[in-house]
């Protein structure tokens, strides 16, 4: 179910919902309020997988970027070389 669906039935008072944080619009329902919840779920890990040797434009290493901020684009661009090939000598 999209998580507006879930926050017009809150706001409707048909009960209470899970979404997740980056879901929630504050300006849109300001009558709900949002309990932290974290301590209940176990962390999600995201993947993204790229082919070795590709051209990434740069709009896909700031997407890459946006999952991974510790990472620099050196990073990236290190880790997409063929000599970083796994079993490469």
């Amino acid at each position: 179910m999209d998580s507006d669906v879930i926050q017009q039935y809150v706001a409707l008072g048909l009960g209470g919902g899970i979404v997740a944080s980056m879901a929630i619009e504050h300006h849109r329902h300001s009558g709900l309020r949002v309990l932290e919840a974290t301590h209940l779920f176990a962390p999600n890990v995201t993947r993204l997988a790229v082919r070795r040797s590709a051209y990434l434009r740069s709009y896909t290493c700031d997407f890459i970027l946006q999952f991974a901020p510790g990472l620099r684009r050196a990073d990236i661009e290190q880790a997409m070389t063929a000599e970083n090939a796994p079993g490469a000598v």
